[in-house]
């Protein structure tokens, strides 16, 4: 009896960490300001890189619109739930920014991921940052690495087109992965 018990009590707990899984779902969604915040490196996490302006969020379409205008509807079309943007400035006052947008649901994050509108023209996959990812080879001057975790879709955008650029905001993109539920 007590086997058979155990085993039940382990399909059962099995089943709740397989649930949103099999369903699609995304899990628990970091709670709060202080945990979106938790997901973005402090200073200094990347050596010689520190937050360099206020975060900038938006948690309402209306919002969403107002930092990228016309932007905003391909967020939108794909479940956006809300957004967290902040800027860091490293060695010799180079610039990086960070942007997160939760789409709520795999799915959905993987479809902005893929939608022809948002896609650069030039990129080359990457492995190991989430179920999806990408370096931006387009821009002349700055470094892009996109990606998707858990419903999450994360960029991170270096101005600096140089391998070290590159290697920084790798650094940024696996910091985030790794916090990302």
């Amino acid at each position: 009896m007590k086997r058979a018990l155990h085993g039940l009590g382990i399909l059962v707990f099995s089943a709740l960490l397989a649930g949103p899984a099999l369903t699609g779902q995304a899990p628990e969604r970091p709670g709060g300001l202080a945990g979106w915040i938790a997901l973005l490196p402090a200073d200094d996490e990347i050596p010689g890189w520190k937050r360099s302006a206020k975060l900038v969020r938006a948690s309402q379409e209306e919002e969403l619109y107002r930092i990228f205008n016309g932007g905003a509807s391909l967020f939108i079309r794909h479940g956006f739930r809300s957004f967290w943007s902040l800027s860091y400035r490293g060695p010799q006052g180079k610039e990086l920014e960070v942007q997160v947008f939760d789409q709520g649901d795999p799915r959905k994050a993987e479809g902005l991921f893929e939608d022809p509108l948002g896609k650069p023209g030039r990129a080359q996959a990457l492995t190991g940052l989430g179920e999806k990812a990408r370096i931006d080879l387009t821009p002349f001057f700055a470094t892009g690495v996109d990606f998707i975790r858990n419903g999450i879709f994360v960029r991170v955008v270096i101005q600096d087109k140089s391998e070290e650029g590159l290697n920084t905001a790798l650094s940024f993109a696996r910091a985030i992965a790794e916090k990302i539920p």
